[in-house]
């Protein structure tokens, strides 16, 4: 890992609005709100320009950040059409970009917004999606994908870095578990219970740049404490049970989840493991016992 400059302008003669640049890069970002919105039907970089647009809004009680993703030829009228749409009032804030070399196509945008759709589904605990379908993406050739998913890596190198959305799962983070065992915390359920093969029933997460991430195969309690449904996370665990991302396991009384879950909070992947409060920090541990508070002060 490098480090990058990241260069964010604010335009106050534009009301804030504000730019980013990323350094090495022909990506170009704009973000604003809906007072901009007007103000960016003059901008030529957004006006008549072909480029992918996000819509932001906020669910404050599972915290979780509502997205729609789009494309257009003149993002900037796009977004105004949007805007005067009532089924989204829920969007306050929009981010765009664009190619300061001019040289996205309607194929690229496209293919870039069904990607971008397919990870913001992997992020179910931290995005809600707002699109009512699946977009249909675009045939590329193999120069252009590569192409475009550098261009979508420094997207969301942009997005999560300045805190505007969080993709804490990502498809370079996919294997990470696989390589690098030594930093796998474990987390023991309220009982201590055994598998066919005598071991002790574990939840398992790892830690990314973003984030946490509980994986796929970790033991979850099955039983839902009554003093739980007044939790917070409760709604965050009747959202993931809705989504099947939980399976019957050969231990009474256990779940195992079906695929790697993400969390912003090591607390809420205990506390959805063991369907109650639980302090994260100090009960995920590493193989040695040290727990995660103790690793992250090192």
């Amino acid at each position: 890992m490098t480090d990058r400059l990241i260069k964010l302008f604010v335009i106050e003669s534009k009301k804030n609005l504000k730019t980013v640049d990323l350094a090495n890069w022909v990506g170009k970002v704009f973000i604003g709100n809906r007072k901009h919105i007007e103000l960016i039907q003059s901008i030529p970089d957004l006006a008549k320009s072909t480029g992918l647009y996000l819509l932001l809004g906020k669910n404050l009680e599972l915290d979780e950040t509502y997205l729609y993703i789009g494309e257009a030829d003149d993002v900037a009228h796009r977004i105004k059409q949007h805007a005067g749409d009532k089924n989204k009032d829920w969007f306050e804030d929009f981010i765009v970009f664009v190619s300061k070399d001019m040289d996205l196509t309607k194929a690229h945008v496209r293919y870039l917004e069904k990607s971008l759709y397919e990870l913001a589904n992997k992020n179910l605990t931290t995005i809600k999606l707002k699109n009512n379908s699946t977009p249909t993406g675009s045939n590329l050739a193999d120069y252009d994908i590569s192409y475009m998913q550098e261009f979508q890596d420094n997207m969301i190198f942009i997005l999560n870095n300045l805190g505007l959305i969080n993709f804490i799962q990502t498809d370079s983070q996919k294997n990470y578990h696989l390589e690098d065992t030594t930093k796998v915390f474990y987390l023991t359920l309220t009982q201590d219970r055994k598998d066919a093969k005598g071991k002790v029933a574990l939840a398992k997460m790892i830690i990314t740049d973003n984030g946490y991430i509980l994986l796929k195969g970790s033991y979850i309690e099955s039983e839902v404490r009554p003093s739980f449904k007044k939790h917070s996370y409760y709604k965050m665990r009747e959202k993931l049970e809705k989504e099947n991302y939980f399976e019957p396991s050969n231990i009474k009384g256990l779940y195992q989840v079906k695929d790697d879950i993400p969390f912003k909070s090591c607390s809420a992947a205990a506390a959805i493991v063991k369907n109650r409060s639980t302090n994260g920090r100090s009960e995920w541990k590493l193989k040695n016992g040290k727990n995660l508070d103790e690793y992250e002060k090192q």
